[in-house]
């Protein structure tokens, strides 16, 4: 039997591959003289035509990604022949399930979109083709349902934005915009949702003014960024001021011009002492303390507060003032109605500066001062209250007139200064004869002691003597 079987596949081979091909081909003869009739399905996406010419009119289909986007399918019936020729590719490619978008350029939309269900319609190609009998027999979709919204443009603020932290030691300022609006195109049901439109820059471990071109974000009220839009221009440049921080003093305010008579300045205060502001480094060293402009005071009888203005100031060194505050110095003067006083000042309460003991100083026994303050200060005011001294430093024997440097007590001013007439000389040498000092060592004796004896009176002649 195996033997059997193994000659029947071993023996005459090129007889029975001839037989298997003549069996085939007439197969295609029969099949192709019958010409039996099929139905294909053909799997396409949806065609789009007429997109343009929505978007010339400012309409937009909302799910228009997702229709082009959608599966399709068309089923033809025809002969075997034809649907082999509708295989053929220039001719597959013309098979097309589409939406024609011209049909809504009548449709009047409103403020809100427009929902509607559209017909899509089957194309198939004209094949010129013996025995052409095919048709459609189904196609999905057949409908579809679309959202029709109005195209706006709109201005919108730009925002700048942020991120990061910057570096220990460093202030970074408000960031400032090449443009602050921009033009926003797109859906209006898309458009009505932005919130804000931020142009982020991050200034991580920034020591340095930073610029930089960014992109432009819009996002809705729930921080979600929006897409669908476009801006008429794709960055804008942010620039962010890095400065250090420094402290400033303000010297107080010098006042020129003269009060009416009978009238002083009791005091002058003003607020805030010093300012914190931002700027380089090198701009900090070169304003070491903001110097106030003058007041004048010429014709006050009352006290008047006075603002100077500091930012001007500051505005010639490149420097800001921290957080934004306020660059106005409020100066009050205080003025009051003066009463006068005359002091009688004995002289040897006036202490001598630079004093050499190979002069002599002679002065006369009294100075007057004239002193001037406030009503119910001066009333209390006496010679002991007043501190008085001279310099005579450097001064050499004759006649001198000396300015008195006088302390007076708190609300207390000078009318004018004092000054004092002394006279310098040298100090005279006092010589003792023996027998002048003898009797005067004698008369000491005496008055001191009646046991006084006469060796220690000798003793105590030529001890002086010998001094002398």
């Amino acid at each position: 039997m195996y033997k059997k079987i193994k000659d029947f596949f071993t023996r005459n081979l090129h007889w029975k591959a001839l037989s298997i091909l003549m069996s085939i081909g007439m197969w295609f003869i029969v099949m192709n003289i019958n010409n039996p009739t099929e139905i294909k399905t053909y799997p396409l996406s949806i065609s789009v035509l007429n997109e343009e010419k929505l978007k010339e009119n400012n309409l937009v289909v909302l799910n228009l990604e997702e229709l082009k986007n959608q599966k399709a399918e068309i089923k033809i019936k025809g002969s075997r022949t034809t649907l082999d020729e509708l295989n053929k590719r220039y001719n597959k490619d013309n098979i097309k399930l589409t939406l024609d978008l011209e049909q809504f350029l009548s449709y009047k939309i409103g403020d809100e979109p427009l929902q509607t269900t559209i017909n899509l319609k089957p194309t198939i190609p004209n094949i010129q083709y013996p025995n052409n009998n095919f048709e459609i027999v189904s196609f999905y979709p057949i409908t579809y349902d679309i959202t029709i919204d109005k195209v706006i443009t709109i201005p919108k603020k730009i925002h700048p934005k942020t991120t990061g932290e910057i570096k220990s030691g460093y202030i970074a300022s408000d960031p400032e915009l090449s443009s602050e609006y921009i033009q926003v195109s797109g859906p209006k049901s898309v458009v009505d949702k932005i919130q804000v439109i931020y142009a982020e820059i991050d200034i991580s471990n920034q020591t340095s003014t930073i610029k930089q071109e960014v992109e432009l974000f819009a996002y809705d009220k729930d921080g979600n960024k929006i897409n669908g839009l476009q801006f008429n221009m794709n960055t804008v440049e942010i620039k962010v001021p890095i400065s250090v921080e420094g402290v400033l003093n303000i010297s107080e305010p010098k006042l020129v011009g003269q009060l009416p008579e009978g009238y002083i300045v009791n005091s002058v205060t003003y607020s805030p002492k010093n300012v914190e502001v931002i700027g380089s480094t090198s701009n900090l060293k070169k304003l070491t303390k903001i110097t106030l402009p003058e007041i004048n005071i010429t014709g006050l009888t009352q006290s008047t507060e006075f603002t100077s203005d500091i930012t001007q100031i500051l505005k010639q060194y490149n420097l800001k003032l921290k957080n934004n505050n306020s660059g106005k110095v409020k100066i009050n003067v205080d003025i009051r109605k003066a009463k006068t006083k005359v002091l009688n000042i004995p002289t040897n309460k006036i202490s001598i500066k630079g004093y050499n003991d190979k002069f002599f100083i002679d002065m006369p026994e009294e100075i007057s001062i004239n002193i001037t303050g406030d009503d119910n200060i001066i009333d209390n005011i006496n010679q002991d209250l007043i501190k008085c001294n001279i310099d005579v430093s450097g001064l050499d024997v004759g006649e001198h007139n000396v300015k008195i440097n006088v302390d007076t007590p708190e609300g207390i001013k000078l009318v004018s200064q004092p000054y004092i007439n002394i006279s310098i000389s040298e100090q005279e040498e006092v010589t003792y004869s023996e027998e002048d000092t003898t009797e005067s060592i004698e008369e000491t004796s005496e008055s001191t002691s009646e046991t006084t004896t006469i060796e220690e009176t000798t003793e105590q002649i030529e001890t002086t003597t010998s001094t002398n």
